[in-house]
């Protein structure tokens, strides 16, 4: 009962309202409110402030849902531990990732990972990417895949690899032929742009941020399928890594021409995991299994659609 009660507190911190923690948990939200009230009720103290727009914590609440974290999080390398003494590989991981590697890089990846571990739970979260560095830090996911630059603490890199923003076009394209690129040499054709990316800034610098402002693209949207789809059709360039293009770029049917400035040149995609917290057994042989997973798929990456 005591592990239940710490679940719907870390839920509805980590949800923001009571609603969207029921929905999740599968239980009734009365349910989860009395239980919050209970607790309040043994502290003294309320550990929400109850708002328009759902729920915040209070100091005292910030305090509670550490407490909560930690405990469960022991609680999982617990089980984790007892089932290893039996052969298996058990609980959840919990990955946060940029939505380019969810096109290829990650279904093979736990693909081959769920048929050697069919036991453990896997739960995979498309995250901006500053979003991804602090669920780690903060100890929501297990595992983050990210750009690299300015890391904070809480966090540790497992490995990396180079990551270099390009122009994502068609073979027939006029620039396709051009070894790199200037920001200003593409200012002159249309442009598709995926438009969910939130701390985006802080990874691409100053230059790009300019470069959005000035540049109105055809079409933006959210959804990096549709994106390619578009690309593929000739519609507009895009700036991507190759991440999310792998299997067109060695194929032929698109092109990725780096660009020049140093900063969008010198990006790096890093694993990343607390440097906190004790990493449960099932989290440390995905993580392991996702290193070497991504060295392996850097090779491919390596010079492609070049």
């Amino acid at each position: 009962m005591h592990a239940a009660i710490l679940r719907y507190l870390e839920t509805v911190a980590r949800e923001g309202s009571i609603r969207k923690a029921a929905e999740r948990l599968n239980i009734s939200a009365s349910a989860i409110n009395r239980q919050i009230l209970k607790l309040e009720y043994e502290f003294g103290t309320p550990l929400f402030e109850r708002r328009p727009n759902g729920m915040a914590l209070t100091e005292s609440g910030r305090l509670a849902v550490a407490h909560a974290r930690d405990t469960l999080a022991s609680f999982e390398r617990l089980k984790g531990e007892v089932d290893a003494l039996r052969g298996i590989v058990s609980g959840v991981v919990t990955i946060n990732t940029l939505d380019s590697l969810a096109v290829q890089f990650l279904p093979e990846t736990l693909a081959q990972f769920n048929a050697a571990h069919p036991t453990v739970e896997i739960r995979v979260l498309s995250c901006d990417p500053g979003v991804v560095i602090q669920n780690v830090a903060q100890g929501e996911a297990d595992i983050g895949l990210t750009f690299g630059q300015r890391m904070r603490v809480g966090v540790k890199v497992l490995h990396d690899i180079p990551c270099a923003l390009c122009a994502i076009m068609t073979p027939d394209h006029p620039l396709a032929d051009r070894s790199q690129l200037t920001l200003g040499e593409c200012a002159a054709y249309p442009m598709v742009s995926q438009d969910n990316i939130g701390s985006m800034q802080r990874f691409f610098g100053d230059e790009m941020d300019r470069f959005k402002r000035t540049k109105t693209p055809v079409l933006t949207s959210n959804t990096l399928a549709l994106l390619k789809r578009l690309i593929l059709r000739g519609v507009g360039i895009a700036f991507y890594t190759r991440l999310g293009f792998a299997e067109e770029l060695a194929a032929g049917r698109l092109k990725a021409i780096p660009l020049t400035d140093d900063r969008l040149a010198s990006l790096r995609l890093s694993l990343i995991v607390s440097s906190e917290r004790s990493p449960t057994i099932a989290a440390k042989t995905m993580a392991d299994h996702m290193r070497d997973a991504l060295a392996r798929f850097s090779v491919g990456l390596d010079g492609g659609g070049k």
